[in-house]
């Protein structure tokens, strides 16, 4: 048992990193991103901190209103969950700013297949961290919270925060005049996430059922 929960912490961590180069692909194609990434992005233009601390900022906000709407003491699962938070926007940093910050796709084609490519990263290993469990994300938690506490559909109250983001953006956008990042990445994102997400998912979950 102890050595199945260890080797399961282990992919987790290991899919949690392959998460984060993934959105880093996607944010070093720069052909627009999902919506909490481009309002992470959006921001940044007119903040001096990167990409990867801001998200921990919005992250971390998210966080203690999960926090604060529950109204229980911490467990071990949010002490996860806060190491986690921070150490996704390290991550992130890690590969945008030093990893990949020699090399500038030229062309657009390239820009896509960029985007493709993390895509495709971010949803084998989300599908991967979610099917585990171990390692949570504040955003689905609070929207799990908030449909438990007040009788709302989860996935509406998801789509809600996307609306919320989106309008932010845009808001943003249009007030500090800086490079446009709801584009075709956004809506890549929007009509492919959620199926690779949800296959990626579908697929881990069989996987350790038979290693139970």
């Amino acid at each position: 048992m102890y050595k199945s929960n260890s080797k399961r912490a282990i992919i987790s961590i290991l899919f949690f990193i392959l998460f984060g180069f993934g959105v880093s692909l996607q944010l070093k194609a720069s052909i627009g991103q999902s919506v909490l990434n481009a309002l992470a992005v959006t921001l940044s233009y007119g903040v001096d901190l990167k990409v990867g601390t801001i998200l921990n900022v919005i992250n971390s906000l998210f966080f203690l209103t999960y926090l604060l709407l529950r109204r229980t003491k911490l467990n071990k699962s949010d002490i996860i969950q806060i190491v986690a938070t921070i150490l996704n926007g390290y991550i992130i940093n890690f590969f945008l700013y030093q990893v990949l910050a020699f090399w500038t796709p030229n062309h657009y084609y390239q820009r896509i297949i960029l985007y493709f490519t993390g895509l495709i990263f971010a949803s084998i290993s989300l599908g991967g961290v979610l099917a585990i469990g171990i390692i949570k994300f504040p955003l689905e938690s609070l929207c799990l919270t908030i449909s438990e506490k007040y009788h709302r559909n989860f996935s509406k109250i998801r789509m809600g925060f996307d609306v919320i983001f989106l309008a932010a953006t845009l808001l943003i956008t249009f007030l500090i005049k800086s490079p446009m990042e709801i584009r075709e990445g956004t809506l890549i994102s929007i009509l492919l996430l959620s199926p690779l997400l949800g296959i990626c998912y579908n697929y881990y979950t069989k996987i350790f059922s038979l290693e139970e």
